[in-house]
């Protein structure tokens, strides 16, 4: 489950960008850019993963909420919960939650404001095709990493991303379309983002701090 919250972060908030082809980057950073100024947003998603290879064809329909640098993900039936210093994945089928604080790695992915500033990540970009308003722009990695690239259709005259396909090496073909984005209001408050245990009291508390 924290690979696969971590991948979809990482997809919702756009965390890759190329720099050598300025058009291609014009098109990202206008993107990214309009992510980053809402005060807050909320994101309604499916994600699918597939592997025809394993027989594999899953799709789940997901909503975030993000402000700053935490975030509420409902997804997989299971809410999971980022106040800026502590996750919480609650599980109500059995009536569970995990506490934990996140290693070095995830806090870089969990922070939606930092993401947006990794412009050196180290991208090959190319624009596959640019039709009816929609660019498709595919990035492969310069150096050895577990995708083999990434697929991001973006509505150009909006600068909305409309999708974002990972294709992996071991076959999976994970994809998360954006059914809808939009700013929040009001804003929520931070107890929004914070699993409150005291509101929870029959709930099993799974502390691994």
């Amino acid at each position: 489950m924290r690979y696969f919250t971590t991948l979809l972060l990482t997809v919702l908030v756009f965390s890759v960008f190329a720099q050598n082809d300025l058009k291609v980057k014009e098109i990202l950073d206008k993107a990214a850019t309009k992510f980053k100024n809402y005060p807050s947003v909320e994101i309604d998603f499916t994600f699918s993963m597939e592997n025809k290879a394993e027989g594999i064809n899953e799709v789940q329909e997901g909503k975030v909420w993000m402000k700053n640098n935490m975030y509420k993900l409902n997804m997989m039936g299971a809410e999971n919960y980022y106040d800026g210093q502590t996750i919480y994945t609650y599980m109500p089928e059995v009536q569970e939650v995990n506490v934990k604080d996140p290693t070095e790695e995830e806090e870089g992915f969990l922070n939606p404001a930092a993401l947006f500033d990794i412009h050196n990540q180290g991208f090959h970009q190319k624009m596959i095709s640019h039709t009816a308003g929609v660019a498709y722009i595919e990035l492969t990695p310069i150096e050895e990493k577990k995708f083999k690239k990434i697929g991001i259709w973006i509505n150009t005259s909006k600068s909305n991303i409309q999708k974002v396909t990972y294709f992996e090496k071991g076959g999976n073909k994970i994809v998360v379309k954006m059914n809808s984005i939009k700013a929040i209001d009001p804003i929520p408050a931070d107890s929004f983002f914070t699993f409150d245990t005291a509101k929870h009291p029959d709930v099993d508390v799974i502390d691994m701090r």
